[in-house]
């Protein structure tokens, strides 16, 4: 009798409490994957976005009109530093700060990048 209750419990309500929570955990995962598909494909139209936009002469003459002066600010700094001209280099003001960074940054950030890329690339290809 008690193994027919049992049975009966695991195979009557047991069994469809659990697949509910099946179906509910597979519903989930699919909306993590429908939520993970569309960020990838916005970071692929993105990069895509940006790759064109680097392409446009434009965009290099507008980045140069900022990069050219805060690479020469930080030329003096650095030859100031180094050879002691006593040039008495202020900073930049605080509202030009921040970009002037995220440009150091971009510069040789993507500088360096693209050396170890190179250099990994070499290491593998001399263990060919």
């Amino acid at each position: 009798m008690l193994s027919l209750l049992l049975k009966w419990a695991t195979n009557g309500p047991l069994d469809r409490i659990l697949t509910s929570l099946d179906k509910s955990i597979d519903n989930e995962t699919e909306r993590q994957k429908v939520a993970g598909d569309v960020i990838a494909k916005y970071i692929a139209t993105e990069a895509e976005t940006r790759a064109a936009a680097m392409q446009s002469r434009v965009f290099w003459c507008v980045w140069a009109l900022f990069a050219a002066p805060v690479g020469f600010w930080l030329g003096a700094i650095c030859l100031d530093s180094v050879f002691l001209f006593s040039g008495h280099i202020t900073d930049l003001p605080p509202s030009v700060k921040p970009y002037a960074t995220q440009i150091i940054a971009a510069v040789f950030g993507s500088g360096a990048g693209v050396a170890g890329i190179q250099s990994i690339a070499a290491a593998i290809r001399g263990r060919r």
